[in-house]
């Protein structure tokens, strides 16, 4: 778990308890942080839902919840999923803080299943449901290639309505907007926010280290402002995975009263969010190397200042190469 994930959690126990409970917290989670330093535990979304991934007969990696239960039944409490993939999802308890208690699940589907596999991870005591949260789980055939999920089945397993403009998986990277797809030549932070969040919540590349981050609009040249690096596979194929591993580097950064765009650094060029850099510096590469979208809610609810932003590392135009989550900007 990076240090953003845990200031996540802590912002979300400020609002239901004082100060001095939420700081407790905080520190908690940041312990488990250094007992797992080479994991990136997964994210939670909008609707609290914990998204995980895997090779079909493979482990994902690990994900983190944090439920609140009654201080004298936090030892006694079970976990337990529900529903047809129930069985995929696997789970136990981390650690305990007070009323607070920290759950690990994991995700392991069988070598039938290829696709998003779904279920409720329920927190009980005895008969009675303390607390219930949904889990998706995405299974794919093998590495690479025709292996990889569809951007759209990427979105689908965050439980986001996007319409992304195909559900295969490869598409074509010509610059005629695809659904949904936002015509964006810049973006701004939000009046009011103190910095921007860049989350790389999808990758499905080759495996390499990828530098990622933005860029300031308006120079001769862009001049690239990194903000963190997607690590190279290991032990663990953190090229094709939900939530891939920082290498380096955390998810935010503050660019002031910049314009600026987003870009990322493979091994044969940079990709930038503008067409105009992609065609000016590397003609060889797909020009429209990037798409995006403003993202919706289950609902098809707009979210305020939240967007995906989606790159094409090659030709086949499947755009989930690498996806962000941008989150306190205004595209413009």
């Amino acid at each position: 778990m990076g240090i953003p994930h845990a200031f996540n959690l802590w912002l979300f126990y400020t609002s239901k308890k004082n100060v001095r409970q939420s700081m407790k917290i905080l520190l908690a989670t940041l312990m488990m942080c250094l007992s797992f330093l080479k994991t990136v535990v997964a994210q939670t979304n909008h609707d609290s839902t914990i998204v995980l991934s895997a090779i079909r007969s493979e482990h994902s990696k690990a994900g983190t919840m944090a439920f609140q239960v009654d201080e004298g039944d936090v030892n006694t409490a079970k976990v337990i999923f529900l529903g047809d993939q129930a069985d995929y999802f696997s789970a136990r308890k981390m650690d305990v803080l007070d009323d607070t208690l920290m759950i690990s699940v994991q995700f392991t589907p069988n070598m039938e299943f290829i696709g998003l596999a779904e279920a409720v991870m329920e927190i009980r005591l005895e008969d009675e449901v303390l607390a219930s949260r949904p889990v998706r789980g995405l299974s794919t055939k093998a590495l690479e290639g025709e292996n990889e999920p569809s951007l759209a089945l990427v979105v689908e397993a965050f439980g986001w309505k996007i319409d992304l403009g195909w559900t295969q998986l490869a598409n074509h990277t010509r610059a005629e907007l695809q659904g949904e797809e936002l015509h964006v030549t810049s973006f701004k932070k939000a009046e009011g926010a103190e910095r921007v969040e860049m989350i790389p919540i999808a990758r499905y590349s080759p495996p390499f280290a990828l530098p990622f981050g933005y860029y300031e609009r308006g120079n001769e040249t862009p001049v690239l402002k990194q903000v963190g690096v997607l690590a190279n596979s290991t032990s663990y194929p953190e090229h094709q995975t939900i939530y891939p591993a920082l290498e380096e580097g955390h998810p935010s950064f503050d660019p002031g009263k910049l314009s600026f765009g987003f870009y990322t650094t493979s091994p044969s060029h940079v990709a930038y969010s503008e067409d105009y850099w992609n065609q000016s510096l590397h003609p060889d590469h797909a020009t429209h190397a990037c798409r995006v979208y403003a993202v919706r809610d289950s609902n098809g609810k707009v979210l305020p200042a939240q967007y995906l932003v989606c790159f094409e590392e090659a030709a086949n135009g499947d755009y989930q190469d690498y996806v962000f989550l941008v989150k306190h900007v205004i595209a413009q």
